[in-house]
């Protein structure tokens, strides 16, 4: 592993333990090389808050934390940052293989959302219920016509009096 490599690595524990507390649990937070011939890794990241979140405000948070803290030289070693919705069937694969939370595991080849990746570290990937969500933020509820439930883009319209039909 190069110096490079490491020093990333270590900023985005650090990093992921910030977000994780300004922000809510992760259900995913990892950092994953596509099969190519540069250094060209993702930042893939899941949890209910960036589920909430429209994903591109979820992005410029990420990319945000981790432009504060890297130099130019770690900052183009990380090609895209992805959002992947906990409930996504492709994070199902990963959540019944690792179980980590604020540690750092090292993967190897596989596909995991429809690429192909030679290696990738894991700081977190946890499975999450209900309960250990962090609350609802105000969303489409505060719109008039649209659902008060806490499922995101949901569009249920609301009846007469302005309260919402039981969820479909």
């Amino acid at each position: 592993m190069s110096d490079k490599l490491k020093g990333l690595l270590d900023k985005l524990a650090v990093i992921e333990r910030d977000i994780s507390e300004e922000k809510g649990e992760l259900t995913f937070f990892g950092l994953l090389k596509r099969c190519s011939p540069t250094e060209s890794w993702n930042r893939v990241v899941s949890s209910t808050w960036s589920d909430r979140d429209e994903h591109p405000n979820a992005i410029k948070y990420i990319v945000d934390k981790y432009y504060a803290v890297c130099d130019d030289s770690e900052r183009v070693l990380i090609a895209r940052v992805a959002i992947v919705d906990t409930d996504a069937e492709e994070l199902e694969d990963l959540l019944e293989t690792y179980d980590v939370e604020h540690g750092m595991v090292k993967i190897r080849k596989n596909r995991y959302f429809d690429e192909e990746f030679e290696r990738g570290y894991i700081f977190t990937c946890k499975v999450r219920n209900a309960a250990a969500s962090p609350p609802a933020r105000a969303h489409a509820a505060d719109q008039p016509g649209e659902c008060a439930c806490s499922r995101r883009r949901c569009v249920t319209p609301r009846n007469a009096s302005g309260t919402p039909p039981p969820h479909p």
